[in-house]
């Protein structure tokens, strides 16, 4: 967790990531989440919510691990999502 909770707009612009992703995960189709149960739609929007309406209880030990290995494991489903 070096380097994030001690730079404040690094943490802040991983903040706003994670909304915009939440965001995002809204907005696919309940087809599309249907097919593809291996990523976390509702986690997704969950980390979402908290972000953006319950800041005062983000833990960051969750969000720093959701950043360094959820996000790349997310990455590549997304991508083989699309690859389809």
């Amino acid at each position: 967790m070096t380097g994030y909770r001690s730079d404040i707009s690094f943490e802040y612009a991983c903040g706003m990531c994670l909304i915009q992703l939440g965001e995002l995960a809204g907005r696919i189709s309940d087809d599309t989440a249907v097919k593809n149960p291996s990523v976390s739609w509702r986690s997704i929007k969950a980390m979402r919510n908290i972000h953006a309406h319950d800041y005062g209880h983000i833990d960051y030990s969750i969000v720093w691990d959701t950043l360094k290995n959820d996000i790349p494991e997310l990455r590549m489903k997304l991508s083989e999502i699309l690859d389809e």
